[in-house]
């Protein structure tokens, strides 16, 4: 049995262009990986309807609609010769825009964030999850003394394509 920290942790990049799914049946390229990646986070809920009657003393419920949003940090960074994945602007590109012509359903991407790999086990384990979604948010953050950054927050659109698998 093995524990994952931070350093297994991964996130995949796909703007509404690249095929998601082919990346999903196998697995994610190099060059869509995102370059100097400080954290992500991923929060599933589900919507519960009530059922309670007036004649009923506990309430009661039925499952509604799942939603999922989730946040990443990305520090602002120039890649440099060698360098192999997406560096901050792939993510600014959907959400910052120069023109009036604002966020369209081509600004969907895609997403792999990866919790961790085990390798050398027959088959290779990567606990990956993998959806569509809307970048919501991007704040670049500068302060003295610190490395800036870029914080995004994104809402997925669908169903997940691919869960964390046992």
């Amino acid at each position: 049995m093995g524990f994952y920290t931070g350093r297994t942790g991964a996130m995949y990049f796909y703007d509404s262009t690249e095929n998601l799914s082919s990346a999903v049946a196998g697995a994610p390229e190099a060059n869509k990986k995102l370059l100097k990646l400080r954290d992500w986070s991923i929060e599933t809920s589900l919507e519960l309807l009530e059922t309670t009657t007036i004649d009923t003393a506990v309430k009661s419920y039925t499952p509604g609609m799942v939603s999922a949003t989730g946040s990443a940090t990305v520090l602002y960074y120039r890649s440099e010769a060698g360098d192999v994945g997406k560096q901050f602007n792939k993510l600014l590109d959907n959400i910052m825009k120069t023109s009036t012509a604002g966020i369209t359903t081509s600004d969907r991407c895609g997403f792999i964030l990866r919790a961790g790999t085990q390798t050398g086990t027959g088959v290779d384990i990567k606990d990956d999850i993998a959806f569509n979604a809307y970048i919501t948010s991007a704040s670049v953050q500068v302060g003295t003394g610190e490395l800036s950054s870029v914080a995004i927050q994104f809402t997925v659109d669908g169903p997940f394509l691919e869960i964390i698998d046992n």
